[in-house]
């Protein structure tokens, strides 16, 4: 009879713990799972910027609209977004937070530092961050969000 209880003990404490990492676990995994889906995101972008031909008036990409400074423009990065777009959880972009009465679950926000006179490489940064609605403020880069993917790239413009 001891050593069932001796057993039962063990058991339960092994099990006790066993279940205490269970929410460490599915936190670690759901945290896995949008910082992959903010890559995808990042690399569909860089990907749709790095296919727009370079232009001496500036162009647009064409997939996502984003315009793209002019090669020749002197500039820095700016203080303000220049384009923001959001994106659902399935990859569809939208230029709103909510359609339809759908809320978008990624915002993107692009900035761009053009090529000063005679340099041919401009640099692009991104911040993805989630939930889209956690900063209303378009006017700014993102500061509250409970997750966020943020890489700069460079686009040779020649």
């Amino acid at each position: 009879m001891v050593e069932v209880a001796l057993a039962l003990a063990i058991t339960t404490f092994c099990l006790v713990a066993v279940f205490g990492l269970l929410p460490v676990g599915l936190n670690s995994n759901q945290a896995s799972i949008e910082q992959t889906a903010a890559a995808n995101i990042a690399r569909s972008i860089i990907a749709d910027l790095r296919s727009t031909p370079a232009s001496t008036t500036g162009t647009s990409s064409s997939l996502y609209g984003i315009s793209i400074p002019a090669v020749g423009t002197a500039g820095t990065m700016t203080a303000s977004p220049a384009k923001i777009l959001f994106f659902y959880s399935d990859g569809s972009s939208s230029t709103t937070a909510i359609t339809s009465g759908l809320a978008t679950r990624y915002r993107v926000d692009i900035g761009f530092a053009p090529p000063a006179s005679g340099k041919s490489t401009t640099a692009v940064r991104l911040v993805i961050s989630w939930p889209a609605l956690a900063n209303q403020n378009t006017s700014t880069w993102p500061k509250t969000f409970s997750g966020c993917y943020e890489t700069v790239t460079a686009l040779d413009r020649n």
